[in-house]
């Protein structure tokens, strides 16, 4: 099975809006599409391998997968060929106004990790479109959480940035002191000391994924 996130949207995603607007900011990302109701997404793979791409929304009624699977179609082949491979073809629509992520993993159900993981930013406009951008570049943050406060906020310990203070939206679940997560933000940090980002979602891998819903 794939992982699942325990996720919601940041209240201050103005920021991130207003960092596109300029060319140089929104260089690193791919616009896909340009603005429609509907995106569709394929990726090639091989399910004879025991890979298989299935897909997750961080965050419920902002967009609506009509197949977390997706549509598998083999490839035009012989008909002694076995192991051929084929499209996997996810269709996305929007619901509602708002922001989240949609994670695309190639992996056996088996296997704790995914061969590849494609995260994309999801954005829904008041008319009824989307943006959709890809994160590729911008990684999620790991560390090791070290103090969780009421407001919120959590002080993180990271393996690229030092110290990092993560502000979780009210209604996401906190994870607890001494636990190492996956942060995903987007892509934007504070230039204060600490340095402190605005959570989109996250999920334990310390031990086990036990907050993803399995």
């Amino acid at each position: 099975m794939m992982k699942k996130m325990i996720a919601a949207v940041f209240a201050l995603m103005m920021v991130f809006s207003l960092a596109l607007a300029s060319e140089e900011a929104a260089q690193p990302f791919t616009v896909y599409p340009p603005k429609a109701a509907q995106a569709v997404f394929e990726f090639e793979g091989n399910p004879t391998t025991g890979y298989r791409w299935t897909a997750f929304l961080v965050k419920d009624g902002v967009a609506e997968l009509k197949s977390m699977e997706g549509e598998y179609t083999e490839f035009e082949h012989e008909e002694e060929m076995v192991g051929v491979g084929g499209l996997y073809r996810f269709e996305l629509t929007a619901v509602a106004p708002g922001e989240t992520i949609v994670l695309f993993h190639y992996g056996r159900g088996w296997e704790e990790e995914d061969m590849i993981t494609k995260p994309y930013l999801v954005m829904v406009l008041e008319d009824g479109t989307m943006e959709i951008m890809d994160l590729e570049g911008y990684a999620p943050m790991i560390g090791a959480v070290v103090t969780v406060n009421e407001d919120g906020s959590v002080l993180l310990n990271t393996e690229t940035h030092g110290e990092v203070i993560a502000r979780f939206p009210e209604e996401m679940p906190l994870p607890t002191e001494g636990e190492n997560v996956k942060i995903w933000f987007n892509g934007v940090m504070t230039m204060s000391l600490p340095g402190q980002i605005n959570v989109i979602g996250w999920e334990s891998i310390a031990p086990v994924n036990a907050r993803m819903g399995r």
